[in-house]
């Protein structure tokens, strides 16, 4: 594990949120023999609630046209994103809007798994104070719902792309799916746990195919 930079949260936080997801092939870095430099695109989407079961649903995956944003869908308000093309390879990001079109960074995980070619997993953390703007209001989060993405490309044109999410891909009433999270209570929850609800092979590309998942919550 590496320690990011700059962690942008005060240090008495005291709920900790370790997520993890690994892919069939590798990590596609960009620099692989051959590669272009271009990396995949692999995140991690989350919706911060108030309700222990939320009534509205979470993060889905954008897999057709129209667009929108290219990549993530549903009630999202923040995700993290590996990029080792950007100034860090995490980085957390924020929706300013309901459509999800606009986002800014507002930090980088605390603790991070460094990838390289070869990689089979992305692996971080955050504090739980990272997804709210006062870190007092983090008291009154009591769950998150999950979704973990990868995809070939962010696409504003075209037709399709290769991509993988939770859920069989293969079952229409599958592809929307994603993983709540209760947060007032430490656990670890991941595919065993949510019943194999991310197949291996459900994507033919196993550099985009999830085959396995977790999230962990720590309160220390």
């Amino acid at each position: 594990m590496g320690c990011a930079k700059y962690p942008d949260v005060p240090e008495a936080a005291s709920t900790r949120l370790i997520f993890s997801m690994t892919v069939s092939g590798a990590i596609r870095t960009g620099q692989e023999p051959g590669g272009t430099g271009v990396p995949y695109i692999y995140m991690v989407a989350m919706r911060t609630s108030e309700d222990d079961i939320p009534t509205t649903g979470g993060p889905i995956p954008v897999i057709a046209p129209p667009w929108g944003n290219g990549y993530v869908a549903g009630n999202a308000t923040h995700f993290v994103w590996w990029d080792p093309t950007a100034t860090d390879d995490y980085l957390l990001y924020k929706f300013l809007d309901v459509q999800l079109n606009n986002r800014i960074i507002v930090g980088v995980p605390i603790s991070v798994e460094n990838v390289g070619v070869g990689s089979q997993r992305i692996r971080f953390e955050l504090l739980l104070t990272q997804l709210v703007d006062d870190p007092l209001d983090a008291a009154d989060l009591r769950s998150l719902q999950v979704n973990f993405l990868t995809m070939d490309r962010i696409p504003q044109s075209g037709s399709n792309k290769q991509w993988d999410a939770l859920g069989n891909n293969a079952i229409p009433s599958e592809i929307n799916s994603y993983v709540r999270v209760p947060l007032g209570v430490n656990g670890i929850y991941n595919n065993q746990s949510a019943n194999n609800l991310e197949p291996t092979g459900d994507q033919a590309n196993p550099d985009l195919d999830i085959s396995d998942w977790s999230v962990e919550v720590r309160i220390e």
